[in-house]
């Protein structure tokens, strides 16, 4: 069955609900490894949980969210300063140009 492509915001939001019913019916024990307070912080653990483990992302992300507590902290910080802080989850050069980015 082919279906098309929702084309009002009304379509667009009972498809996405529909979505996430099936995804919760599917999968109803699920729940992320990565510990987080808010969207921006999990965001940020997305970010790093690159090529890394969810615990070191664990481990790394609570002294970096005292450090800079809020997104306008992350943006306002030098991209190799940040590399600094997460140089442990690797691909930190990277990792803090797409978070500094991000915010």
């Amino acid at each position: 069955m082919i279906q098309r492509r929702p084309k009002t915001a009304a379509e667009r939001k009972a498809r996405i609900a529909e979505i996430l019913r099936r995804l919760d019916k599917m999968y109803p024990d699920a729940n992320c490894a990565l510990i987080h307070q808010d969207p921006w912080q999990l965001l940020v653990a997305t970010i790093l949980s690159a090529q890394c483990t969810d615990k070191r992302v664990n481990e790394v992300t609570p002294n970096l969210f005292v450090k800079y507590p809020t997104t306008a902290d992350f943006a306002a910080v030098r991209p190799e300063v940040l590399a600094q802080d997460i140089r442990s989850t690797g691909f930190f050069n990277n990792k803090a140009k797409s978070i500094v980015g991000a915010a």
